[in-house]
Parts: structure tokens; sequence; C-alpha cells
């Protein structure tokens, strides 16, 4: 019995060792190449909250004091959305958010303060 090793090629190596095999006969055109650099914003996610940036700005303006968020809020879904987008935005600058919200019986909406603090 031999005990020699064979080394196996990968497909890539064989296809650019013997691209006529495989019909290939021009660049793929599942990539396009660029000269310069991509367009700014790429990569960005999906468009940010004007209202959630807005009151971002603020707290991050005035922080370490709580605002009450001037918002009719009905559901306690729309309220945890609030508050997780805040979140979300303090814990990328390393900041706390501390939150206090009650159920308004007589308007039937949700009050909301917030704090921001490092």
């Amino acid at each position: 019995m031999s005990t020699s090793t064979r080394i196996l090629t990968s497909n890539e190596t064989v296809v650019e060792r013997h691209p006529q095999r495989f019909a290939i006969n021009e660049d793929s055109k599942i990539v396009t190449f660029i000269k310069n650099e991509p367009p700014a914003n790429v990569n960005k996610g999906r468009k940010r909250n004007p209202v959630i940036t807005a009151i971002y700005s603020q707290l991050v303006v005035r922080r370490n004091e709580w605002a009450h968020i001037n918002i009719q809020i009905t559901s306690s879904k729309q309220k945890a959305s609030i508050i997780s987008s805040l979140y979300s935005r303090a814990k990328k600058d390393n900041l706390l958010l501390s939150t206090r919200s009650m159920f308004n019986d007589k308007l039937k909406t949700y009050e909301l303060w917030v704090k921001l603090s490092a």
C-alpha cells in the first residue's frame, strides 16, 4: 500500500486553470467593480424614526433630568416600542435610560417619563 497523500485542488482553482471546460468565456456579471468608493450611507439599515431622533437628541443635551414624553401613547405596545428605540440608542452611546410610566384612566393613555444618564 502506498502512503502518499493526494492534494485536492479546490473547485475555484480548477475553474481558474481550465475555464473552457466550464464554458466560461467572459467575466462574470455577478460582481461589478467600481473605480471609486461606494456611496455614503451604505449599510445604515432602515431609516430612523424622526420623532425618536428628536426625543433622543433632547435627552442627550439635558442628561440626568427627567423628561415627560408629550405624545399620546394609546397602547402598551406603542409605549414599549418608544422605550425600546430609546434604549437601543442609549446603549450604542454607552448611556443608561431610566423610564417611569403610568396609565391615565381619564384620558385612556399612557404617561411616560424618561431620563438619560452616564
